[in-house]
């Protein structure tokens, strides 16, 4: 069956302006809702970079403070690298002449004595010598010589190699006949000492 509407068109036009306005007030409220929303959010945000940028502020300055505590480290650093290098340069050719004089005194054969000793540092980096040693010597007969040259190039002297004779003569002390002679000897890299390892402190720096 048709429904019949007995209202007079006026009204069914404001009840249609009514659901406009109504349907307007619900956008318009769910669009401040949002605009709400997003302001909370963005007012969030730049509390949150506030108190980050806040937070970074405090590192700086503490890293300011630790840089400022470093300062004097730095110097130091300088002065001892400064005093290493120098170190490294008076030594960089040091040998131990107390240790050659040693082992020399300890393998020089009974019958053989000492009259002068030289000793020299090599500084050219391309010879395989680090210096060198010339002695003058005697002993009572030519053999003694012969063992005077064996005893230096033997294991007990790594420091020393290629030892000859440049002179030998004969002599006599008293009423009693000698052998004056002059050797010579190569020093190796185990003559050299450990004077610059020992004595530059290493640190972590």
């Amino acid at each position: 069956m048709r429904s019949i509407n007995l209202l007079p068109p006026e009204a069914h036009v404001k009840e249609q302006t009514r659901e406009r306005i109504a349907r307007m007030a619900l956008i318009g409220m769910a669009y401040m809702a949002i605009l709400v929303l997003l302001t909370l959010l963005w007012q969030s945000r730049v509390t949150e970079a506030k108190q980050e940028a806040a937070a970074q502020q405090d590192a700086n300055g503490a890293l300011e403070v630790t840089i400022a505590e470093f300062q004097g480290v730095e110097g130091l650093v300088g002065e001892y690298d400064a005093n290493v290098a120098l170190m490294e340069m008076a030594l960089a050719d040091d040998l131990s002449w107390g240790r050659v004089l040693n082992d020399l005194g300890r393998i020089l054969p009974d019958s053989v004595w000492l009259q002068s000793f030289r000793g020299s540092v090599e500084t050219d980096p391309t010879t395989p010598q680090v210096g060198t040693v010339q002695v003058t010597g005697v002993g009572f007969d030519f053999p003694d010589v012969s063992a005077w040259l064996r005893s230096l190039d033997s294991d007990r002297f790594p420091a020393a190699t290629g030892t000859w004779v440049t002179s030998v003569s004969e002599g006599q002390i008293g009423s009693a006949p000698v052998v004056n002679f002059v050797s010579q000897t190569s020093l190796t890299v185990a003559a050299r000492s450990d004077r610059l390892e020992t004595r530059i402190p290493r640190t972590g720096l």
